[in-house]
């Protein structure tokens, strides 16, 4: 009596991982694009609060009633501890090509592993998808996906205002 596996036995096996692989690859795929999103709502919400704190402090070095207009003035930073000039929903953020650095004055955004945040201190906020198409008719804070093949398509912008409301394109 011969032992092992015969040809047709080794195929099955074969094929059935083959079965599995196809399910679970894109599964994961969308797992870790899901998971980058976890650090947008802590952050913006972090933000918003730095942003209310600064506006109620006569002792904090700013006119009451003004939020702060940079990073740099309320000493917010992220993971990456980079900032960049320039903010564009959709765009490269330069946060990616490795050309953010610490400010040395006011930091129009800062950069995030995934995200890239802009302190908004107007309360229009009409250029951000995220916020024009939600409850929330004004915000202090947006972000965008640094790279944005590596979040869901219903995060390409988010952004929460004053009252701590948070939206994003669902």
């Amino acid at each position: 009596m011969k032992k092992g596996f015969t040809l047709i036995e080794l195929m099955i096996v074969i094929a059935i991982i083959g079965i599995l692989a196809a399910v679970a690859i894109p599964m994961y795929s969308d797992y870790t694009k899901k998971s980058r999103t976890a650090e947008v709502q802590s952050n913006l919400n972090e933000i918003v609060k730095m942003q209310l704190i600064y506006r109620e402090d006569p002792n904090g070095g700013s006119v009451t009633g003004k939020y702060a207009s940079g990073f740099a003035t309320l000493g917010f930073s992220t993971n990456t501890g980079k900032f960049i000039t320039s903010f564009a929903a959709g765009a490269d953020n330069s946060c990616a090509s490795g050309t953010a650095t610490k400010p040395t004055t006011e930091a129009g955004a800062a950069c995030g592993t995934f995200f890239v945040y802009k302190l908004n201190t107007a309360v229009a906020f009409a250029s951000e998808p995220a916020c024009s198409q939600s409850a929330i008719t004004g915000g202090l804070a947006v972000s965008a996906p640094v790279v944005a093949a590596q979040v869901p398509e219903e995060w390409k912008n988010a952004c929460m205002g004053s009252a701590m409301n948070f939206a994003h394109n669902k």
